[in-house]
């Protein structure tokens, strides 16, 4: 009898370390990812704030130098995306790649470059960069900074797609953007839908022209 009760109790104790440890483990795993998460943060707020001076640099320059072979060559970001109600403001790269979108917003391949006419697609993370689209509204403006100049838009509708419904990225004659984001906006791992945000662009005595950069923006 007293082997038995000895024989539980060192089993207790054996199970109590091996829970003992397995908590430590968890509990250092949850440091790990959250040091991990909050570098990924600080690094992409450091490449954003980078490439925004670069940018701005690259429109300081008089238009013949911004092309120039010779010259300094031009912010790697080939765009910039901006929705001042939401206070939204954010570097765009070429291409969707999950590097591409750690530290910005990407340019959809395939669709119109930014500043072109035809549907010009833009993507970003809905947990970062594209988090503030949740309170996006009709007639919103956007603007899309480019070294040619600024272009305006206005939000017309938003919309809840499958993955599969590439319809809202299809080539258009008309001027337009589209901004693609995973949602719901709060979902746990692979959200299964999209948030589409579409916007026509601005049109001013019926030509459509970049409006002068306005630095003090």
């Amino acid at each position: 009898m007293k082997l038995r009760l000895r024989w539980l109790r060192g089993r207790r104790e054996r199970e109590h370390r091996i829970l003992r440890r397995l908590a430590t483990g968890f509990f250092v795993v949850g440091i790990l990812a959250l040091g991990i998460c909050a570098l990924a943060y600080l690094s992409a707020v450091v490449s954003q704030a980078l490439e925004q001076r670069e940018f701005e640099s690259s429109l300081n320059l008089p238009s013949s130098a911004r092309f120039d072979a010779h010259a300094k060559p031009p912010a790697a970001s080939v765009s910039r995306l901006e929705i001042p109600r939401l206070g939204l403001s954010v570097m765009v790269h070429e291409g969707v790649g999950s590097r591409i979108l750690q530290i910005g917003a990407g340019h959809i391949p395939g669709t119109a470059p930014p500043g072109d006419f035809g549907n010009i697609g833009i993507a970003a993370h809905r947990d970062t960069f594209f988090r503030k689209l949740r309170s996006i509204r009709r007639d919103d403006a956007i603007l899309l900074d480019t070294l040619d100049g600024t272009y305006q838009y206005a939000v017309e509708w938003t919309r809840v797609v499958k993955p599969s419904d590439l319809q809202v990225l299809a080539s258009s004659e008309q001027p337009v953007l589209t901004l693609v984001t995973c949602y719901p906006f709060y979902y746990v791992g692979p959200a299964p839908n999209r948030f589409i945000v579409r916007a026509r662009r601005v049109t001013s005595g019926g030509t459509i022209q970049p409006l002068p950069f306005d630095e003090n923006r």
